[in-house]
């Protein structure tokens, strides 16, 4: 029996995507949200200063308000692909998947190089269980942007999620020699190797190295009693 494999990896990552969304909600956004109001009445027939003010408003939480900005930013410029990149990260948040894809999709097709679309729609597809299409969308994002540990580790969790293991430990290989420090690559590399490859002296070594690289480790203790687990075994 593998009790806990990909609820704990998975687990892990969407602390990552859920972080990667999380915002402080002070008074610095009161603070943006004022400086792009008034950019909006100096220039109220450019986008730009639309786009500013929908992502001061999406940041605040305020995501009505972030929908009627980026849709004006729209009116006025209907090729400005980050204006429904705002849309799309919006509907997201307002738990309207379907929508959000939509409107990644069409930040694609206004302006190809806005790259930080497939981010995204990684995402998305991921949280809805549409792994295939979260896998495609997160390796092109990683043929434009190859360094960036964070995306290896998310990719590696949609392989695990499909079960493809053997690609997941190479993924999370890679992410490892772009980041040595990586604690959650580290992680989740302990757990494939124990729960599905048996190698214990592999997993043993990433385990400990994820223990020691991070304290704040999601589920701390119950890695720390499989690795006690593990050096007990002969």
């Amino acid at each position: 029996m593998k009790p806990h494999l990909l609820e704990i990896v998975i687990f892990g990552a969407i602390i990552l995507l859920l972080s990667a969304g999380a915002l402080s909600r002070n008074n610095i956004w009161n603070d943006e949200i004022g400086l792009c109001v008034d950019c909006v009445k100096k220039s109220p027939r450019k986008a730009r200063p639309y786009i500013q003010l929908g992502f001061a408003y999406f940041n605040a939480g305020a995501y009505d308000r972030s929908l009627e900005a980026a849709q004006r930013a729209i009116q006025l410029d209907p090729k400005h692909g980050e204006a429904y990149y705002i849309l799309g990260l919006t509907y997201k948040q307002m738990g309207d998947a379907q929508k959000a894809i939509e409107m990644e999709k069409k930040v694609l097709e206004v302006d190809r190089s806005f790259s930080l679309a497939y981010y995204s729609l990684g995402q998305i597809y991921f949280e809805t269980g549409q792994y295939e299409e979260s896998e495609k969308a997160f390796q092109k994002f990683l043929s434009i942007f190859p360094y960036i540990p964070e995306v290896h580790n998310l990719l590696a969790v949609v392989y695990m999620a499909q079960k493809k293991f053997d690609k997941a430990v190479r993924e999370l290989e890679r992410e490892i020699k772009i980041s040595p420090s990586y604690a959650l690559a580290h992680l989740n590399l302990g757990q494939i190797y124990w729960y599905e490859f048996q190698n214990k002296q592999k997993a043993l070594y990433h385990l400990k190295t994820a223990l020691m690289l991070d304290p704040l480790l999601p589920n701390r203790g119950e890695i720390r009693r499989l690795v006690r687990l593990l050096e007990g075994l002969p």
